[in-house]
């Protein structure tokens, strides 16, 4: 398995991983009463700050941590250089990407015209994110694997 392979794996894991736990401390928060989601939208937006400052910092750590651990195990000390491919590779995944998340936007404003609570466009959006990442790193194994 290449190091790219190994990289868009990670980044799928961490990324069900970190979302999954502050889903789940967000969720708990909010059966303890301590706000409530379905009202305060200001809550949302510090939600969602807070939520980009973690995801960043954890995928730092876990980036460090893999490429440690990559090291060590194939005594590589070099990231391998992007070509042409990666490049392409990364565009047409990224293209995919956009799909998902736009599909999810759009789904989402239609949730609330057919009357939805406002505070599931939040949530959509969360998934929608969630789920585009999910597409553009396999997107990019599948890329990979099959070639471009």
């Amino acid at each position: 398995m290449s190091y790219r392979e190994k990289e868009n794996i990670i980044n799928i894991f961490s990324g069900l991983l970190i979302t999954t736990i502050f889903g789940w401390s967000v969720y708990q928060r909010h059966l303890a009463g301590r706000f409530d989601l379905t009202e305060d939208f200001s809550t949302w937006g510090v939600i969602f700050l807070i939520f980009m400052g973690i995801s960043i910092v954890a995928r730092i750590v876990i980036y460090i941590i893999f490429h440690i651990i990559n090291a060590i195990a194939t005594r590589a000390e070099d990231i391998p250089v992007e070509d042409e491919r990666d490049k392409l590779i990364k565009l047409k995944a990224t293209r995919n990407s956009h799909y998902i998340f736009s599909g999810g936007f759009v789904l989402a404003i239609v949730g609330l015209s057919v009357g939805m609570p406002v505070y599931w466009i939040f949530i959509a959006f969360i998934i929608s994110g969630l789920l585009s990442e999910i597409v553009d790193n396999g997107s990019q194994i599948y890329y990979y694997r099959r070639g471009v």
